[in-house]
């Protein structure tokens, strides 16, 4: 706990060593719900309480991260010492406190518009989220003057400039930088945080691997934003269909991309596929049948988003075993992570004799997602390529959800690159 002026500021064990820590800059990488925002506005407030008349600002990279910002000045600080704030929408931009310390909240929408001098500190928050040139170019200029100091608060992404700045803080013969790395279970009430560790058990339980690792424990990941890992370790040499429960995945082509369909069995081995542009919609429907014909009458989860949905709507009329998948942002999240956590846990197999395995592979190790402004996550293919066949094989895997028995668990031996 810190004491300043009667104010108490409640710290967990990890958030007191932010606060002990002497070092002129100091780079906090952690997963989600660790409490930056929280340490890094009890820092300022420390401060602007100990040097009357001092100048702070808080950058975020966008102006909707200064809403957790908000919350916590609201919290934090006691109304008996606040002289003045300015307001915007609901979000503080600026306050003032009796001794005439100030702090100014800022966001980098606009290029070039984080000029400023005479900074005694400053809070970047979200620094992985910032571009670098805002901070050698705008920023770090701003502290020469006073020789002013700075906290870099965040959860990676990629080993990208806010890396650079951990690797500094690590050194431990670098006088200026300290870093550290901190999990979201650093803050579980069992750890002597402030959240139940059920709770974040909950969370992390939910995402793939890969996104578990940066999002939870705030690890630096090569190769920003993979989504999809053990390809190689789930390939299988061949598969063959023995009269078992087949389920197809069918993404509908939209202008220039593929219709494709991927076939499953019950315990996830891809039997077959098919990928197909540029015919009408009656020809589809008709290709469509067809595959799914060959397995017994395949049962069939169709994107009907668009122009998928009138497709959709004529193949129930011809075809008894299909149903629709609609695509929002939210739906498609869950497809695809629940296709990550069944590579993650091998309930999916792929098979090295479709045809068209090396375009499906191709797209799983491009496949991407990158966290938009507004903190959600949007999966999808990089520009130039595709990603028909990820979503007709996370389609066909939906399905396995839903078996009452579950995935049968079963084993093959392992395909060395």
């Amino acid at each position: 706990m810190s004491n300043l002026n009667k104010i108490t500021y409640p710290l967990h064990p990890t958030q007191q060593t932010v606060h002990n820590s002497t070092k002129r800059f100091r780079v906090v990488n952690c997963g989600r719900r660790w409490g930056k925002t929280h340490i890094a506005w009890v820092e300022v407030l420390v401060y602007l309480l100990q040097h009357p008349g001092a100048l702070v600002w808080w950058v975020a990279p966008i102006y909707k991260e200064l809403e957790p910002a908000t919350r916590k000045v609201r919290d934090l600080t006691p109304a008996t010492i606040i002289k003045k704030t300015y307001e915007m929408h609901g979000v503080i931009r600026y306050i003032q406190l009796f001794n005439g310390s100030e702090c100014y909240f800022h966001s980098a929408d606009r290029e070039d518009s984080l000029r400023g001098m005479g900074l005694d500190g400053l809070v970047v928050d979200e620094a992985a989220q910032l571009k670098e040139q805002r901070w050698h170019g705008e920023l770090e200029p701003s502290l020469m003057d006073k020789d002013g100091w700075a906290i870099f608060i965040g959860t990676p992404r990629g080993q990208n400039w806010f890396h650079k700045l951990y690797l500094q803080g690590q050194d431990a013969d670098n006088d200026l930088y300290e870093s550290w790395q901190f999990s979201s279970y650093d803050n579980a009430i069992e750890n002597g945080g402030f959240i139940k560790q059920s709770s974040i058990d909950t969370i992390a339980a939910d995402m793939p691997e890969t996104l578990r690792r940066q999002e939870i424990f705030g690890v630096f990941l090569q190769g920003e934003g993979a989504v999809f890992r053990y390809i190689d370790r789930q390939t299988v040499p061949s598969a063959d269909w023995k009269g078992e429960s087949v389920f197809v995945g069918c993404d509908l082509a939209k202008t220039h991309d593929f219709t494709v369909l991927v076939a499953l069995n019950e315990n996830g081995v891809l039997l077959a596929s098919d990928r197909f542009s540029e015919l009408d919609w009656t020809f589809q429907r008709k290709r469509i049948r067809s595959f799914c014909e060959r397995y017994n009458n395949a049962h069939l989860l169709l994107d009907s988003t668009g122009v998928g949905d009138p497709v959709y709507d004529e193949l129930q009329r011809e075809y008894l075993r299909v149903n629709g998948y609609k695509f929002t942002n939210q739906s498609k999240k869950e497809l695809i992570e629940n296709l990550s956590l069944m590579f993650d846990n091998g309930q999916v197999w792929l098979n090295k004799t479709d045809e068209h395995f090396t375009t499906l592979r191709g797209e799983l190790e491009a496949y991407a997602y990158l966290l938009s402004p507004s903190g959600n996550i949007i999966y999808g293919a990089p520009e130039g390529f595709f990603d028909d066949c990820v979503t007709a094989l996370a389609l066909a895997a939906w399905q396995l959800k839903t078996l009452p028995h579950g995935n049968i668990q079963i084993s093959f031996q392992h395909v060395k690159k």
